[in-house]
């Protein structure tokens, strides 16, 4: 990725784009990258989280994507570095430790990161979309934002009584 210069996002408009398409790029790493957290967690009601979550995730592409087509007749992505290296720590955390509750408190704690750049990321885009008059991009960012808010609140009460478990196990 080259460095961003003063010309590339002249308005907010071309800011928003920029947005969109990193949040398409996020949107399908995570796509890419449950399956493996699925695998990888131990805990039942963590493994039905990110089951759950990765069928969420792809009605995010397709929103997502959608938006994109009704702004700018296509729907390309923008490599998002940001959260390659979140999922990249993720992968890492999985080969590092061993099944059981320590790895699943590795697993919430990256999908949780991924979870709070993803509410930042949708939450700036949605007021954007709201300064730029684009309502029904309002709307869909904001159901896609409650989304994302539940799903880190999940991984918050899972959390709970893995951290428990795996403090045993130290």
């Amino acid at each position: 990725m080259g460095l961003i210069t003063p010309n590339d996002f002249p308005n907010l408009r071309e800011l928003y784009t920029a947005q969109l398409r990193y949040l398409l790029s996020t949107e399908k790493q995570i796509v890419k990258g449950l399956p493996a957290m699925i695998e990888h967690a131990d805990d039942a009601q963590l493994k039905q989280a990110f089951q759950s979550h990765l069928q969420e995730t792809e009605v995010h592409v397709t929103r997502i994507e959608g938006l994109l087509q009704e702004l700018m007749g296509d729907a390309d992505d923008k490599k998002d570095p940001i959260l390659t290296a979140i999922v990249s720590s993720g992968e890492n955390i999985a080969k590092e430790t061993d099944s059981g509750p320590v790895r699943d408190a590795g697993l919430i704690a990256t999908a949780q990161k991924v979870e709070h750049y993803e509410i930042a990321s949708y939450g700036s885009a949605r007021d954007w979309a709201k300064q730029l008059g684009l309502t029904n991009h309002v709307s869909t960012l904001q159901k896609t934002l409650d989304e994302e808010k539940h799903a880190d609140h999940l991984l918050t009460e899972i959390s709970q009584r893995t951290n428990s478990s795996a403090s045993k196990a130290a």
